[in-house]
């Protein structure tokens, strides 16, 4: 009878060197490569605007009115945090300006803005004539600067490596095409999951019938005479 030992020790051997070896870390950051260069990156900046209020005042003009609403626009867009409608206190103006205040506080909620989101506060004006501040947290792409293709070689790279400003060009665009720079830093969150959709399509998978939607002849993909 054959001894079992070396096939023994073998196995112990081989349960070692397993584990022996290190797990690889899930939360390293990974290797740098040319793609990562240049990268654009986010700037936070505050968007402001300002509403004369003259004594007297007792609604916005309107221009005014149309700034504002344009204003709300670019807040449901690019803002981030509350909308601040902050009113002078103290001042010569100070009647008109909680006047228009409340105003333009009923004109950013017809925009489309919510009265939630909408942060009221007031400065002392100190007895002088000021006007309503609306602004908010916004975020500002910030792209790198590209070296000039002609202060480089590109018909010499002894090395083989990509050429300094290599995707910087691309990156450039980017950081002008983005839509809220904010992307930059973080993805956004996910949107609520259709809970309709998903039931509908689970009765039918239970029910032995198809999953997907109908498609039309129209819909279908036709392979084009040029490519048979």
């Amino acid at each position: 009878m054959k001894s079992r030992l070396p096939l023994l020790l073998l196995g112990v051997s081989a349960l070692t060197a397993c584990a022996g070896i290190p797990e690889p870390a899930l939360d390293r950051a990974p290797i740098a490569s040319a793609a990562d260069r240049h990268q654009p990156t986010a700037q936070a900046a505050i968007q402001r605007i300002e509403l004369a209020a003259a004594p007297g005042q007792m609604e916005l003009a309107g221009s005014e009115r149309a700034d504002l609403r344009a204003f709300a626009n670019d807040y449901l867009r690019y803002g981030h945090g509350p909308l601040v409608l902050e009113t002078p206190s103290g001042g010569s103006n100070s009647e008109a300006a909680s006047v228009l205040a409340a105003d333009a506080r009923r004109t950013l909620a017809e925009a489309g803005v919510s009265y939630a989101a909408i942060a009221g506060s007031t400065r002392d004006a100190g007895g002088e004539s000021m006007p309503i501040l609306v602004s908010f947290n916004r975020f500002e792409a910030q792209a790198a600067e590209c070296a000039p293709i002609y202060e480089q070689d590109l018909a010499h790279q002894s090395n083989n490596q990509p050429w300094a400003s290599f995707g910087c060009a691309t990156n450039f665009n980017l950081a002008a095409m983005v839509e809220d720079p904010a992307d930059l830093t973080r993805p956004r969150d996910m949107a609520a999951r259709d809970s309709g959709r998903r039931d509908t399509v689970m009765d039918a998978y239970r029910e032995g019938d198809q999953t997907h939607a109908e498609r039309s002849n129209d819909e279908r993909i036709a392979i084009s005479n040029a490519v048979q």
